[in-house]
């Protein structure tokens, strides 16, 4: 049975191609490697096919054989451009279709554009760009115009959001069993049946679990245990081993296999004793992602919902990189990100001057680092609306003494 394509709202295309003053879009690529492929046309496969849409009109794809059958049966795209003559020429003259890209995209631009200005995202391959620009096209590079419609997600892509947090959630539950059902043994190192708990084991079993699950990790996860954890974006080797009384920071990010979408949450875990200041630090971000949340709503500016967080771990006696741009100690990362079919994408927190709508993801992840401790970080993912925030993964506890 074919998976179905995540419905998405592309009512925003047409305004936004005015704004950016083109004519037309274009964008090339597969599923897998250009989330903007997936999110356009809905057609899940490792195969490159080629899109355009003018301003005010139907989308149009271009492909040859079986790809642009598939297209036709399995996407949300309506209307088709067939380049399998060209193909079939080459074939005919034994000429190689790679060496000869230019004939396709000629043909694509000469048929199917009807514009003067055509816009283009960053992912489009050079060879391409050159090709057009020689046909005497001109060329408007628009990073920002898929991300910006991407934004505000369809119902459709919440549930899917949802869908990969509940399989985020689930994950990190199943490791922290393991970490429960550890002994404490030599130099503090955790046992799981008689062997120590490292984080390849961990790992490991997160990647059997989310598979279960129908998701995979967008890419490692992060599992830092102690002091390590104070690089907020150190990975975890293999053969690190968990210890007692020391904080384990826990950024399990992955995207499920047929819907693509992604979740992203965080949370850090001691077993054993917990330290007055390791106490303060867990109950000081706990606080300031509240605060945080509280900001979050539809209309909010985003630096307001910065200040929110970064304000309210000053009053806990926190530094952070965007109070103090020379702080060692304390938040030194932004708050948090939107989400969808990436890990990060639009809007962005350190779009200070812009505002949030309804329909926006976000994750949002205070966190505190301290050289001589590690670091605690709590992340969510939240849907914005017209009221609070609504929490999207759920089913787990923030501050985490096991």
């Amino acid at each position: 049975m074919l998976c179905k394509p995540v419905q998405i709202v592309l009512d925003d295309l047409d305004s936004l191609m005015e704004k950016h003053e083109i004519d037309g879009l274009i964008a090339i690529g597969n599923a897998f490697d250009t989330p903007d492929i997936y999110w356009l046309t809905g057609f899940r496969s490792g195969d490159q096919i080629t899109y355009v849409k003018n301003r005010g009109a139907e989308p149009v794809v271009a492909a040859f054989f079986n790809t642009l059958e598939r297209v036709e049966k399995e996407s949300r795209i309506t209307r088709t451009h067939d380049l399998s003559e060209i193909y079939i020429g080459l074939m005919k003259e034994g000429k190689s279709a790679r060496e000869h890209i230019d004939l396709f995209v000629e043909d694509t631009m000469k048929n199917v554009f009807t514009g003067k200005i055509i816009g283009v995202p960053d992912h489009i391959p050079a060879e391409r760009l050159v090709i057009i620009q020689k046909m005497g096209y001109e060329v408007k590079v628009v990073p920002d115009l898929l991300r910006d419609a991407r934004a505000a997600k369809s119902a459709a892509e919440i549930d899917a959001i949802k869908k990969a947090g509940d399989a985020t959630v689930g994950g990190i539950s199943k490791l922290l069993e393991m970490v429960k059902d550890s002994d404490i043994g030599p130099k503090k190192t955790l046992m799981y049946k008689g062997e120590p708990l490292t984080v390849g084991r961990m790992k490991l079993a997160l990647e059997h679990f989310l598979l279960d699950h129908g998701a995979e990790v967008a890419s490692d996860t992060i599992l830092a245990v102690g002091k390590r954890a104070f690089d907020w974006h150190y990975l975890g080797a293999p053969e690190d081993e968990l210890k007692a009384d020391e904080p384990t920071i826990l950024d399990v990010f992955p995207r499920l296999k047929l819907e693509r979408y992604v979740a992203d949450v965080t949370r850090t875990f001691v077993k054993g004793s917990v330290s007055e200041k390791l106490c303060d630090m867990f109950e000081s971000v706990q606080i300031a992602a509240g605060a945080a949340v509280d900001a979050l709503k539809d209309g909010a500016k985003i630096d307001d919902v910065n200040m929110a967080c970064y304000e309210s771990l000053e009053r806990s006696g926190y530094n952070s990189r965007r109070l103090n741009p020379n702080a060692k100690e304390g938040m030194t990362h932004g708050l948090g990100h939107g989400i969808g079919l990436e890990v990060h994408e639009n809007p962005s927190m350190y779009d200070r001057e812009s505002y949030f709508k309804s329909g926006h993801v976000m994750a949002i992840e205070p966190g505190v680092y301290l050289k001589e401790i590690g670091g605690v970080r709590i992340e969510n993912d939240y849907l914005v609306s017209t009221d609070r925030a609504v929490l999207l993964t759920e089913g787990i506890e923030e501050i985490l003494y096991l």
